[in-house]
């Protein structure tokens, strides 16, 4: 045999054994060792410009083109988030002040039906709220400017709420939201009871539970029980100390 057919066969021989060991070598083994060396291409500007990939309209690109597609698309997806959050941080500024404001006008009132009007304008006229109901719960009306309920009718139309704001076991969300019964609507808005499409229920309960304070709104999906709800209890909170006080 000659020293040409011995290179051939081996030459063949080594062709094979690649083409196996090319076979073997999975796609998974393939993208690990290029994440384990990112600087793989830098010095297969050959390889780059042979490489290329499907675009979803059928024509080829480059592998580096395909990257900063990528990297533009995910600029643009970042600067959407980044939109939303300052979207939604102009949004808690804005609640944030709405707040301060009731708040401090509360604090302020001489008297219960100063304090009344004054919840009544803020959420009528600040935030925009649909429909509001303030009941106290008592068993000796006063005839006072708050609307006044025994508390066994309230128990028996609003008992399933109720224990939800007693029960000390539930994750200390006391605020309620969501889509109500009618004789619970009723209840809560009688002359408005047929408009309302959701509702955020939320107790005055300083130093016991005294009362609701009821929020409604003409939209079925206003009112969530997936809503965030820190403003309505705080704001429960301190209606229902200043109430307190001022009895």
């Amino acid at each position: 045999m000659t020293d040409s057919a011995t290179s051939e066969t081996a030459l063949s021989g080594e062709s094979a054994s690649s083409q196996d060991q090319a076979a073997s070598i999975t796609a998974d083994q393939v993208v690990q060792y290029l994440k384990s060396h990112p600087d793989f291409f830098m010095n297969q500007d050959e390889l780059l410009l042979d490489l290329k990939i499907p675009h979803e309209r059928g024509v080829a690109i480059s592998l580096v083109e395909r990257q900063l597609q990528l990297l533009r698309d995910h600029n643009l997806e970042l600067r959407r988030r980044l939109g939303k959050l300052v979207d939604v941080a102009r949004d808690n500024d804005r609640l944030f002040e709405q707040t301060r404001k009731l708040v401090l006008g509360l604090l302020e009132s001489q008297d219960l039906e100063q304090a009344t009007e004054t919840l009544k304008d803020g959420l009528e006229q600040d935030f925009e709220v649909d429909f509001h109901s303030l009941i106290l719960f008592t068993r000796q009306p006063a005839n006072l400017t708050i609307r006044e309920e025994d508390p066994d009718t309230a128990d028996e139309i609003l008992g399933d709420l109720l224990s939800g704001f007693r029960d000390k076991q539930s994750s200390g969300q006391k605020v309620i939201c969501g889509r109500m019964k009618s004789r619970e609507l009723e209840f809560l808005f009688p002359d408005n009871h047929g408009e309302i499409g959701s509702v955020a229920l939320a107790p005055l309960n300083f130093p016991d539970n005294v009362g609701v304070l009821a929020l409604g709104s003409r939209d079925e999906n206003h009112f969530r029980a997936s809503m965030g709800s820190l403003f309505i209890g705080y704001l429960s909170d301190v209606t229902s100390r200043v109430i307190s006080r001022l009895l």
